[in-house]
């Protein structure tokens, strides 16, 4: 379900933007449509070799990550094991461009409070049509921040919480391996059902 109203307010202008398309082109969903987001944002791209670049990371994000990724493949960002599990999720959501909701726990450094981030993946085209980048947005107010000498390259992760995918065409939840247990119910409820009344 998606808490946030940021988190609602992006994929309510994904759908706006894609129109009948499967996703919207970048021109459709750039930078301008983005604007309230931009300090949450992240962009990743699949490269021609299949490897995944941080094209844009928003100041919240490289505040909260303790450093900047942007220009950076994955497997230079994260540590080896984190990069397994990063790189099948998003093989899985670039293969089928699914959409992608979750909601993380951290614990904020130096106080130990626990701080719940809810994230969400939308799929978006070059203008030729053809997938080649997500956009993410991060929401909690504020973020956990970390200081420049002490990165933290697992903070993409935190504790799963709950995790949804959901098919891009009927936006209703996909069950594989990155999708969370739920009950039947909950795997009948499209993406648009959670939009704020």
């Amino acid at each position: 379900m998606l808490r946030a109203d940021h988190i609602q307010q992006l994929a309510d202008k994904w759908l706006e933007a894609r129109g009948d398309q499967l996703m919207p082109k970048a021109s459709q969903f750039g930078p301008f449509e983005l604007r309230p987001f931009l300090p949450n944002i992240a962009v990743y791209r699949k490269t021609p070799e299949s490897r995944y670049k941080v094209t844009l990371q928003g100041t919240g994000l490289v505040e909260a990550f303790g450093f900047d990724a942007t220009g950076m493949f994955l497997d230079d960002v994260y540590p080896a094991d984190v990069f397994v599990e990063l790189n099948a999720l998003y093989k899985l959501l670039f293969d089928n461009q699914y959409v992608s909701h979750s909601v993380r726990v951290y614990e904020r450094k130096g106080t130990g409070a626990l701080v719940t981030i809810e994230q969400i993946m939308v799929p978006v085209s070059n203008e030729d049509g053809q997938h080649d980048r997500y956009v993410l947005l991060a929401y909690n107010v504020p973020l956990p921040q970390r200081p420049r000498s002490d990165p933290n390259r697992t903070i993409a992760l935190g504790s799963l919480e709950e995790r949804t995918v959901y098919h891009p065409a009927t936006l209703l939840p996909v069950e594989c391996f990155a999708t969370t247990p739920r009950d039947d119910a909950q795997m009948r409820e499209a993406l648009t059902a959670f939009r704020a009344n």
